[in-house]
């Protein structure tokens, strides 16, 4: 299973389709919110997303659970967390979920971090001036950069 992790696009339509052209064989597309994009486009591209706290006018959800077959994922923004100031509420949303991913955004810098089983991660901003983004494939996460 190959998934697209993508955050923080800020009305990037045009970063969105390069991302999608160069990656044309994934599965899904997730998206941590602040997308800012017509929700035409969600529906053309198959994105899953979230709230962020720039989404003004989105009536996506602030955080999904994702149950994949092998993967349970924890999808939000991250400003309600307030993963700014430190992840401990964001594990235990996590926790309580029995998430074995969590992906977040709102920070705009890419991490990586595993903590009680749990991998927690943010592939930045696509909507920035580092364009970057993740993939997460076969249990492997890699950061990219358009």
């Amino acid at each position: 299973m190959k998934i697209l992790i993508t955050s923080d696009a800020h009305g990037r339509l045009d970063r969105i389709e390069q991302v999608r052209q160069k990656h044309r064989d994934i599965d899904y597309h997730i998206d941590a919110g602040d997308l800012g994009i017509n929700p035409h486009h969600l529906e053309r591209f198959h994105i899953i997303t979230v709230k962020g706290n720039n989404d003004f006018f989105s009536t996506a959800p602030y955080e999904r659970v994702l149950d994949f077959a092998t993967l349970k994922i924890y999808l939000t923004h991250g400003h309600k967390e307030h993963v700014k100031f430190g992840y401990g509420r964001l594990i235990q949303k996590a926790e309580a979920v029995g998430a074995d991913l969590v992906v977040f955004g709102h920070t705009h810098q890419t991490f990586y971090k595993q903590e009680n089983k749990i991998i927690m991660i943010n592939p930045g901003a696509i909507g920035d001036y580092q364009g970057s983004y993740a993939l997460y494939e076969n249990g492997q996460i890699t950061f990219h950069k358009l």
